[in-house]
């Protein structure tokens, strides 16, 4: 992942690539989905991705306190910062800050 790697030194850069994902979108599954887009560039090539990724504690706290100003503005009927909270990724203190890990990750590409 060299996206996941450049970026982590440089957690500015990567939260000002995070913060414009929020603002292209008015539903959190768009949200969502550029989010592993981000992290998977071939995206689109993906038919399943099994297991989830896990990231660094600020990293995670950063993406759920996006999840809940874009919920109160967007979805104020649902529990704010929800959809991060229960389907996506894992939180390790244990990694860097800023790190994502996607060894629990595999990928199952469509055929062509």
């Amino acid at each position: 992942m060299h996206l996941t790697k450049e970026l982590i030194s440089r957690p500015e850069s990567l939260k000002r690539l995070i913060e414009k994902i929020f603002e292209q979108h008015t539903h959190q599954d768009e949200v969502i989905i550029s989010i592993y887009a981000m992290i998977f560039p071939q995206w689109n090539d993906i038919e399943q991705l099994h297991g989830h990724p896990v990231c660094g504690d600020k990293l995670w706290r950063y993406i759920c306190e996006l999840f809940i100003k874009f919920d109160k503005i967007h979805h104020p009927r649902c529990m704010a910062g929800g959809a991060w909270i229960n389907y996506w990724f894992s939180v390790d203190a244990q990694l860097e800050p800023w790190e994502i890990n996607l060894s629990n990750c595999s990928i199952a590409y469509k055929e062509t």
